[in-house]
């Protein structure tokens, strides 16, 4: 296994880190099923806990609600006056201390002197900059090597590790729970005919909600949002999962050399306890010297979780699948081929969000098709991410 990165190689990986990652964005989305039990909730104790998911960069940004007006008498039973004492916060948001989101300051006053127009030039005339040329700069080839397993598990481990860790920083650590805002925070109502409402959240009616209809809160409006607390594991939709560990391939001749192990899979868990994913696993090694090996294992795999105690989750899983594999140097013999294998498990998971839980995995390959003198067991332990 070839031991340096090509450039090439590392920009495709930032380049695709940068588009799996997606930017978290500051809205948050309350799903229609959640709309429809605030209509039923009494108005003053609507925005005391409500189920929002955080939105990516790219989402549309609604039309701006216009600023709390500062009010003018005390405040009402229950209401304290916010930080600055531009509006009133119920006293139960207090107990929550600052929002995680905090509306701006009101605007200061406009002034009462006219300020003199800049010598030289009227206000508002800017020059625009002269861009020099965007040429772009030419590349070499990353090289012919079509037979080097080596260049080719490189390439696909970093870039499974960039995906991994894109996903990671953002789907796994987006929030998804339960939030608090005054019960008059404005509500954007996107409409699927491009009409848009902005709705106080305690004069939302079953009138307002519409078929297509998404909702968001923009958390630095009215007297700010607090989050509260995510919600549980949930592994239901589509996953992704990756890690890293020891691994060991059987080799003829009673060899089984050991070495860093990488991990990718993808798949679907239907219900919360049992998914259904396909999966690779990469190994290799190159000393330059008197070995280097690579396995290459494509295969299915059926996991179930059945038990949860608070945040550890335990279960284990069973796949079958095809591995490629060679070897050579002085060290071991020179060979390559193809084989099944069938393996088995236990995972222990410890989630850390709503959409992200750290696994620890141990495998156990069984080699049906090895002759006499290959090691038909091999295991192996992995450490890493699970994006749901």
């Amino acid at each position: 296994m070839a031991r340096h990165v090509s450039p090439h190689l590392a920009g495709i990986a930032a380049l695709l880190a940068m588009l799996t990652t997606g930017c978290l964005g500051h809205l948050y989305e309350v799903s229609p099923r959640e709309l429809e039990r605030l209509t039923y909730t009494s108005p003053e104790q609507r925005g005391q806990n409500i189920h929002a998911v955080q939105q990516f960069f790219f989402t549309d940004e609604p039309t701006p609600a216009p600023p709390w007006a500062a009010p003018s008498e005390p405040p009402p039973r229950g209401y304290s006056y916010y930080s600055g004492g531009h509006y009133y916060v119920p006293d139960l948001y207090l107990n929550y201390g600052r929002p995680t989101y905090r509306p701006p300051p009101p605007p200061e006053p406009p002034p009462t002197v006219h300020d003199a127009s800049p010598a030289g030039g009227s206000p508002g005339t800017a020059s625009a900059g002269g861009g020099g040329s965007k040429g772009g700069g030419g590349g070499g080839s990353i090289g012919s090597g079509g037979k080097d397993g080596g260049l080719l598990l490189v390439a696909a481990v970093v870039l499974g590790v960039a995906v991994g860790v894109g996903l990671t920083v953002s789907e796994g650590f987006r929030y998804d729970g339960l939030v608090a805002v005054h019960p008059h925070h404005p509500l954007h109502l996107l409409h699927e005919d491009g009409h848009e409402e902005i709705v106080p959240l305690d004069e939302l009616q079953p009138g307002h909600l519409r078929r297509g209809t998404q909702a968001l809160i923009v958390p630095d409006e009215g007297a700010g949002m607090w989050e509260l607390e995510r919600a549980p594991l949930n592994r239901r939709g589509f996953s992704f999962q990756w890690g890293a560990g020891g691994d060991r391939l059987a080799l003829p001749g009673g060899y089984s050399p050991t070495g860093t192990g990488f991990r990718f899979a993808t798949g679907y868990f239907p219900l919360q306890q049992l998914g259904f994913l396909g999966e690779m696993r990469l190994q290799g090694f190159n000393d330059g010297r008197s070995s280097s090996f690579y396995n290459a294992r494509l295969g299915l795999e059926a996991q179930f979780m059945p038990i949860a105690l608070w945040r550890l989750h335990m279960g284990g899983f069973a796949g079958f699948g095809r591995s490629w594999y060679g070897s050579g140097g002085s060290a071991l013999p020179d060979t390559e081929g193809s084989r099944p294998y069938i393996h088995f498990g236990a995972i222990v998971e410890i989630d850390l969000t709503t959409r992200l839980g750290l696994a620890f995995r141990w495998t156990q390959d069984y080699l049906p098709g090895a002759g006499s003198y290959t090691p038909p067991l091999t295991n192996s332990w992995n450490i890493g991410f699970s994006i749901y």
